[in-house]
């Protein structure tokens, strides 16, 4: 609960799930969560433009 909240980067989940809870007036419990990791996951096709270009304009 200590991670920083993706929304901010500033404020703790503690914090934000202790909000949440005084907001709805209710107790909130953690049962489970997903780590994300920044760009995880993404794959980025690597491609020359100008090879790209020249196929489609018929030139070798």
């Amino acid at each position: 609960l200590s991670q920083l909240f993706v929304m901010d980067n500033k404020t703790p989940i503690a914090d934000v799930v202790a909000k949440a809870a005084k907001e709805a007036g209710a107790s909130i419990t953690l049962t489970s969560y997903v780590r994300f990791q920044l760009g995880e996951g993404i794959e980025k096709e690597v491609s020359d433009f100008a090879a790209e270009v020249a196929a489609a304009a018929g030139v070798a």
